[in-house]
């Protein structure tokens, strides 16, 4: 199959070429810097430079760019491409090319942070940390809290709010949520879900080290079965199909969902390592065959490093 690979520079990008070009498939990478810039370009079969996802030109970019390589099936590796190409998959419906994310349903609640609460704030097997808007009274809550973007990706224009005068100083951001502040430890889920196979398979990690964007840079496998049973749950509430990334803290209280990021995480060559192979069971969700086996996996640590080229 011939897959195209979008924003080739982020931190799954290798571990997805790898894996793809490992079972046989040929890979078309895109980014918007130039091909000298990223050693992921040199291992694509073909690379394009693209224009800004928020450009007129990107979806238009995207269809040709697919059409002259024979592309099957468009793999988005970021937050942002996904909000993008979500708007205009139908486009891409109409020249037979398959977008391999999740139905607009399930990205309408993993996008949107509050919307996300609301599905959960009710919901017994799930603990979610009590979020509010600028529309909600505010005087009861403790500081410090929390405030991001509804939408954010990455901890972007997130910020730690001391006291009233600085949450009073951001009300002028209606598309912010504030959050308390929840106190432990990590934990990120690569999960894949096959809704046509009814099969799933996920691994956790403990984010031992993690950059300021969030991408864990040394990490711990673990088994849990409280957090093994409750990710497919979320799962099929949400309906997820593919591979997406779930964000938990952990303390005393249990596993507190924080975020759903509906791609590959930046950390998910460790679950590939761990021995499954999260990428083409992603493929496998959209091109109607059977997820790979269920594999076993044992508790360990492994470190994420960075080599000049």
């Amino acid at each position: 199959m011939n897959v195209l690979l979008t924003a080739i520079g982020s931190m799954s990008a290798l571990c997805a070429i790898n894996n793809l070009r490992k079972a046989g498939h040929k890979v078309i990478g895109c980014d918007i810097y130039p091909k000298e810039w990223h050693y992921e370009a040199s291992v694509c079969d073909v690379f394009r430079q693209a224009p800004y996802a928020t450009s007129d030109e990107y979806i238009p970019f995207l269809i040709r760019l697919a059409k002259e390589n024979n592309v099957d099936y468009i793999f988005p590796l970021t937050d942002l491409e996904i909000d993008v190409i979500n708007k205009n998959r139908e486009l891409f419906e109409n020249e037979g090319i398959t977008i391999c994310m999740s139905s607009k349903k399930t990205l309408s609640v993993v996008r949107d942070k509050l919307a996300l609460y609301e599905i959960f704030k009710d919901d017994d097997n799930v603990l979610s940390v009590p979020t509010f808007t600028f529309t909600d009274d505010l005087s009861m809550l403790e500081y410090p809290c929390v405030a991001k973007p509804r939408g954010g990706r990455s901890s972007e224009g997130l910020f730690y709010i001391q006291d009233g005068n600085q949450l009073r100083a951001i009300k002028d951001k209606p598309s912010y949520i504030i959050q308390e502040k929840v106190t432990g430890s990590i934990c990120t889920v690569d999960y894949v879900r096959s809704p046509k196979e009814g099969a799933s398979f996920c691994v956790p990690r403990e984010e031992l080290l993690r950059t300021k964007n969030g991408a864990g840079t040394t990490v711990r496998i673990f088994h849990d079965e409280q957090l093994e049973q409750l990710v497919p749950y979320i799962g099929d509430k949400l309906d997820v199909t593919g591979v997406v990334n779930m964000e938990f803290i952990k303390n005393e209280k249990g596993y507190y969902l924080i975020d759903i990021n509906p791609r590959f995480s930046a950390g998910i060559a460790f679950s590939c390592k761990a021995g499954y192979d999260f990428v083409n069971a992603h493929l496998a969700c959209f091109s109607g065959q059977n997820l790979p086996s269920k594999v076993p996996f044992e508790e360990r640590i492994e470190i994420k490093y960075f080599v000049e080229k």
